[in-house]
């Protein structure tokens, strides 16, 4: 057989073929392949074994199927592979989306945490503005401030000098962190400069000294921390990498466990062996095809109706003689078989007589001597000493367990005050962090209004200079215009001057010279064009104007109608405040009875606390009552599950033994069954031996018989074997050509000559056959 490719698997999504394109396995170029060949493929196959028989008409191509799986039994084994191939991209877009929610949260608590952080570092800041007020004992007194301006203009010149890095000037993102604070800390800290002794050296050498030590220390951690960026960097890529190993692996297991993989596979190996059996079996089938029809062919064109009468009557007598030696060689051997079968059958009675009666009457000691018996007991004792090391195992635990109890209790009180306490806690954080919610939403709306009117005040002027620029080209043109005009205009001056020096007469055209109609036609012919130039230009300018105009119109109008709905938004503004202001009033008074019912809820909350201090008292009592009780059905169970141990194991050991019983019985009825088998099978391979004997030595006579008839009909060999090869029909050419739905063999001309005369069927046994059912064979 050929081998063929699989047939690609039709996709409707472009993006999802490739994924799965890349997923699939490789298909195998050989023989080994059992996919379905395409459908073009197969009709090329076709089309060739019909060219190799000779057929050249052209209604030898067969009709093509509208499609190449419609009507296959791989169908389903295809929707089959589309499935899980869907089936494990929904499992790796499931894995995505796992991996991405995992980075998500991750993120999430990255932003938590700056964001805590940020707080932190604002608390911080509030506190060192506090601690240096009250250092510095700051007074509000006019003389004072007075005082501190003008040492302030004094010493920024000192302070300017100072090289400071703590406003991050590289850093934006902490520069716009610090502009809130900037003003406050200027102003305390160069108020602490001017308290403090201008003349101590010794204290401004100092903190020289620990600026450039924390430097140090700064760009110490600075390089910490670029080699830890490296590393993060380094241990990333290692993240990537092995999880696209394992990505490819988990696409690997998905493979693997997919059923319909596993049965392609299985396909492919059973369809490898079966072309080979095939492929062997077809070359023996053909060649004994052949020989069967040279030999009816040559038969019956070779000897005479005498000779084929006495040839078949000494044909008979031999097909009776072996008939009767293989029916006399297979009834010695039954006799044989059926003497041994009855000797066994005697056996085996003996043996089930003899096993019946012992099975009905089982000693003690038989028991004993089984082997599930000796388990049982030595399960038994193990379960008896577990039991006694569990009971003293359990009064231990029953004491642990009261003291546990207590500790438990005590234990959940405090964890309760503890986060009662932690809840008020946050409570009032959380009322401190909408308060400050609050007002940087006010801030960031006013920023937002303000940088909408920004935007507008932009946009008009935009527009303006767009205006501005559309008036500046229409006067343009209209400066063209007017030029254009002043140049015809001068153009007709000349003109006139032309004709007043002239003849004197300007109506009479015919009395006038060639080159006077000359000129007069140039001067005319430029001032046309000027005017269509002006024309031009005018229009130009009389679009622009007019455009101008009508937009400015329409702006008015946007304007008015703009005018008129702010004044009635206005109206609704001012009675949405004033409904606001009285929903106001009414929150404030809601506000207060709230506030009075808070605080009886408050009372009844102490109340009630106190009343669950008293029930989880009375609760640990029952619990202890509990436990005592529990003990004693404990206990008891015990009791009773001695007794019940007892009762179960005489029914565990009958149960055993009638097991063992039946677990013999089939075996021994399998054994049995194999026994007879195996008998059944030997019998009839002796039988089939000795018909094959037989024949074997019925076909050696045949051949010594057929030898001396060879030996002594020599007239004309050659005669003889004329007539295997010529044809039967013309008696004049070869015959090269096998019919194959029949197997008779003509010649290439006879079998064309019925194609072309319609007498489609066989002439030796008239069967039809067509374009395609004849092949070319060679001797």
């Amino acid at each position: 057989m050929p081998a063929v490719e699989a047939p690609s698997i039709p996709l409707h999504d472009p993006g999802l073929a490739l994924k799965m394109e890349d997923r699939k396995r490789p298909a195998a170029s050989d023989s080994t392949n059992s996919a379905p060949p395409s459908k073009k493929q197969a009709t090329a196959s076709a089309n060739g074994a019909g060219a190799a028989g000779g057929s050249g008409s052209a209604g030898g191509s067969a009709a093509a199927k509208p499609h190449p799986d419609a009507d296959m039994p791989w169908r389903d084994d295809l929707e089959r592979v589309q499935k899980d191939a869907i089936l494990r991209q929904m499992h790796e877009y499931k894995r995505e989306r796992n991996t991405l929610e995992s980075r998500l949260k991750a993120i999430e608590k990255s932003a938590a945490y700056h964001d805590d952080h940020l707080r932190v570092i604002d608390a911080w800041l509030k506190q060192l503005i506090d601690e240096i007020r009250v250092l510095l004992l700051v007074k509000d007194d006019q003389n004072q401030e007075q005082q501190q301006k003008e040492e302030e203009k004094a010493e920024e010149k000192e302070i300017s000098s100072f090289p400071t890095s703590l406003l991050f000037n590289q850093t934006p993102e902490f520069e716009n962190h610090l502009h809130d604070h900037a003003s406050s800390i200027k102003s305390i800290i160069s108020a602490l400069i001017s308290r403090s002794p201008k003349s101590s050296t010794t204290a401004v050498s100092d903190l020289q000294a620990q600026l450039t030590s924390l430097l140090a220390d700064h760009k110490a951690t600075q390089v910490a921390l670029a080699k830890s960026k490296a590393e993060k960097q380094q241990l990333e890529e290692r993240l990537d990498a092995a999880s696209l190993r394992y990505m490819v692996a988990e696409k690997k297991i998905d493979r693997a466990r997919s059923i319909t993989v596993a049965k392609l596979e299985k396909q492919d190996i059973l369809g490898s062996q079966r072309k080979t059996s095939a492929s062997s079996f077809s070359s023996t089938a053909a060649g004994a095809g052949a020989q069967i029809s040279q030999g009816a062919g040559g038969a019956g064109g070779s000897a005479s109706t005498a000779q084929r009468d006495a040839a078949g009557a000494s044909d008979r007598v031999r097909e009776l003689e072996e008939l009767n030696n293989k029916s006399k060689a297979i009834l010695d051997k039954q006799k044989e078989q059926l003497e041994q079968l009855e000797a066994e059958n005697v056996k085996l009675l003996n043996q089930v007589t003899e096993l019946n009666v012992k099975f009905t009457k089982l000693s003690d000691e038989d028991y004993a001597q089984t082997d599930l018996f000796k388990q049982l007991k030595s399960q038994h004792g193990d379960i008896i000493k577990r039991i006694n090391h569990l009971e003293a195992i359990n009064v231990q635990l029953r004491e642990e367990a009261q003291t546990l109890q207590a500790e438990r209790t005590a234990y959940r009180m405090q964890i309760e005050n503890e986060s009662q306490a932690i809840l008020n806690e946050k409570e009032n954080q959380l009322a401190k962090f909408e308060a400050d919610l609050t007002r940087i939403r006010n801030t960031r709306d006013e920023l937002l209004a303000d940088q909408a009117i920004k935007k507008a005040l932009i946009e008009q002027e935009r527009n303006a200079t767009i205006q501005s620029k559309d008036l500046l080209e229409a006067r343009d043109a209209r400066i063209t215009a007017l030029e254009s005009e002043v140049e015809r205009l001068q153009l007709r001056i000349d003109g006139l001057k032309d004709d007043g020096t002239g003849t004197g007469t300007g109506t009479d055209v015919d009395g006038l010279d060639l080159e006077t109609l000359r000129t007069n036609y140039k001067t005319l012919d430029k001032q046309y064009a000027m005017l269509n130039q002006e024309l031009s230009s005018m229009q130009q300018a009389f679009r622009k104007t007019s455009k101008l105009a009508g937009q400015k119109i329409a702006d008015l109008q946007l304007h008015e109608e703009k005018v008129q709905r702010f004044a009635a938004e206005k109206a609704k503004a001012d009675q949405k405040y004033f409904a606001a202001m009285k929903s106001k009033e009414a929150r404030e008074h809601e506000l207060m009875a709230l506030r009075i019912q808070n605080s009886k809820s408050s009372d009844i909350i102490s109340q009630l606390k106190d009343a669950e201090t008293t029930t989880r008292s009375l609760l640990s009592n029952v619990e202890k009552q509990l436990a005592e009780t529990k003990e004693a059905l404990v206990t008891a169970m015990t009791q009773s599950s001695a007794s019940q141990q007892q009762a179960t194991e005489a029914n565990i050991a009958i149960q055993g033994l009638h097991s063992q019983i039946s677990e013999l019985k089939k075996v021994a009825s399998s054994k049995d069954s194999s026994l007879a088998s195996a008998q059944s099978a030997s019998r009839r391979y002796e039988v089939e031996i000795e018909n094959l004997k037989m024949t074997v030595s019925d076909t050696k006579k045949s051949l010594e018989s057929l030898q001396n008839r060879g030996s002594g009909n020599q007239s004309d060999p050659n005669e003889d074997l004329r007539t295997l090869i010529v044809c039967t029909v013309c008696r004049k050419n070869l015959r090269d050509t096998v019919i194959k739905t029949c197997g008779h063999v003509l010649c290439r001309e006879c079998v064309e000559e019925r194609l072309t005369s319609r007498s489609r069927k066989c002439p030796n046994c008239n069967r039809s056959f067509g374009n395609n059912d004849y092949m070319r064979i060679t001797w």
